[in-house]
Parts: C-alpha cells; structure tokens; sequence
C-alpha cells in the first residue's frame, strides 16, 4: 500500500472503531435474565429491568394474546410494596397498572379495553428461554 492511502484507510477503521464504541455505549444497562409469566389462553408476559435498579423501570412484552399490546415492547415503572410489584404505564393520560405479581408465583395482567384481568404465573421454563441482550435490542429496534 502506498503511503497517501494509508492515511484514509487509518481514519476509515478509526472512524469504524468510534462508531461500533458510541452505538454500544446507548444500549441501556438491563438485568442479565427474563422473568416471563405464563398466562390462561395461552398468554406470555416477558419482563426486563432496563438502567439502574434505583430507576425502578422495565421493559414489558405480552404475546399470545387478541389485543392491540400483543407483541409491543413497553417500557413500564415498577413499584414495589409489601404485597405486591406493579407495573404500570400511562394510558390515555392516566396511570394504568398493566401487571400485578404477588411474590413470584401468581399475579394479573390487565389490559386497556378488557373488563377481566388474567391470571399469569412464574414460569421457570418460560424464563430461561428468554435473551435479556435480544429483548433489549428488540425494543430499541422498535423505538427508532
């Protein structure tokens, strides 16, 4: 290679190096694993810590289900108490809890327009098939 290319080859991989190093630097910080929940009729709720723990925020999917949040990727609030962990999101300019989990194991899942909630349970197996990097990369996807 001749020395005038060298120079522009030099700052095209620098310039690469920068741009992979800022992109990776906007994904958020998430929890390592999925807790899933496993629903009547066939309904799935993934949940996801996205930033630091102290910002009490998750990334909420459910599938399996006739209703226009099926497979749309949430960030929601998380408020814990002593009975219970809520998620919740604003709906029409209002506070809407869309998940309510009693310790691990049994919660509900509401949904705007539905007058029932369903209930949903802890699923190990569910959980475990989760990707915490891939549900992350999703709802970014999904935002731009």
């Amino acid at each position: 290679m001749t020395g005038y290319l060298k120079w522009p080859a030099l700052l095209a991989a620098c310039f690469s190096f920068w741009f992979s190093q800022a992109q990776a630097e906007e994904r958020p910080e998430v929890a390592k694993h999925v807790v899933a929940y496993l629903g009547t009729e066939g309904a799935k709720v993934w949940t996801l810590r996205i930033g630091d723990r102290t910002a009490n925020e998750a990334l909420v999917q459910v599938e399996g289900i006739d209703h226009d949040w099926d497979m749309r990727i949430q960030k929601m609030h998380v408020e814990k108490t002593s009975k219970d962990t809520r998620y919740w999101t604003t709906v029409d300019g209002k506070k809407f809890v869309a998940l309510i989990v009693q310790g691990t194991w049994g919660g509900e899942l509401y949904l705007p327009g539905e007058a029932q909630p369903r209930p949903v349970g802890y699923s190990e197996g569910l959980s475990q098939q989760g990707n915490a990097e891939a549900f992350l990369t999703d709802y970014l996807a999904a935002k731009k």
